[in-house]
């Protein structure tokens, strides 16, 4: 489900750049058209050189925030199938143990797999302060007392000393498992520092205003393409943004947890 908190935050970044940007071409403009009452032409030949310096380096970083949004994106994606071969593969070893031990502790995986499903389908949510997702405490607990549950069970059931062999697949099976939980957890608080968006943001609006200077040199004003400058830029930091939320945003990796719900189907 969309965070409707998120998707206002991101339509309100994306929107105080468009009009921000047309602001500042605007601005520029006129300060170029003051340039040229006072230079003749041929002054604004040397300025090209910072413009497209300046334009450069925007598309540098935007290259790069895109690219990186992606790449974890794509990982996300990745950590969600290990943890559910993790899953599996930690259920399915439970049945080296007795019948009654083994249908305890595989009843407590299930349980504990869809608490992990729930977790990211049902109880992450956009923290402003934050500036991230945050899942709420009561299912984080859930979770927590589940994976103490099931550890504590199969280190007693792997106590008597003809169980030792067999112990040695399934303890590091469930260790497997709550490893990947983990990576998968960390993956989704990788984001790159805030500074970036800034950086982003500002070089944007610094571009609209050399843009706005480059300007003065025509006489009329051309609105379409200011417009469609100031749009392109703030689609694509609405864009970025979205892509490193994707729990949250219009473009998520949601389609994935088929997996995890399949492996929690195929549980007896």
């Amino acid at each position: 489900m969309i965070e409707l908190a998120f998707l206002l935050f991101s339509s309100a970044v994306a929107i105080a750049f468009f009009v921000g940007s047309l602001l500042l071409m605007n601005v520029g403009r006129r300060l170029g058209a003051r340039h040229l009452a006072r230079e003749d032409t041929a002054g604004m030949t040397g300025l090209t050189a910072v413009e497209g310096a300046v334009f450069a380096l925007m598309g540098l970083v935007l290259a790069f925030a895109i690219s990186g949004a992606l790449q974890r994106f794509d990982e996300r994606r990745q950590l969600i199938l290990q943890e559910a071969n993790a899953v599996s593969d930690a259920y399915n070893r439970l049945d080296l143990l007795e019948s009654e031990a083994a249908l305890s502790l595989k009843l407590t995986v299930k349980n504990y797999l869809r608490a992990r499903i729930e977790l990211f389908q049902k109880d992450v949510v956009f923290s402003l302060r934050e500036g991230a997702e945050v899942a709420s405490g009561k299912a984080l607990a859930r979770v927590s007392k589940l994976r103490a549950e099931l550890w504590d069970g199969a280190v007693t059931a792997c106590a008597p000393a003809d169980k030792k062999q067999m112990c040695t697949l399934i303890l590091p099976s469930l260790n497997n498992m709550f490893g990947a939980a983990r990576m998968r957890d960390g993956a989704n608080e990788r984001h790159p520092p805030q500074i970036i968006y800034v950086m982003l943001f500002g070089l944007g609006l610094g571009g609209s205003l050399l843009a706005g200077f480059g300007m003065a040199e025509t006489k009329t004003r051309s609105l379409i393409h200011m417009v469609i400058f100031a749009a392109s830029f703030a689609f694509a930091l609405f864009v970025v943004t979205d892509i490193e939320f994707p729990r949250l945003g219009l473009i998520r990796v949601d389609y994935f947890d088929h997996i995890m719900v399949s492996v929690y189907e195929h549980m007896r």
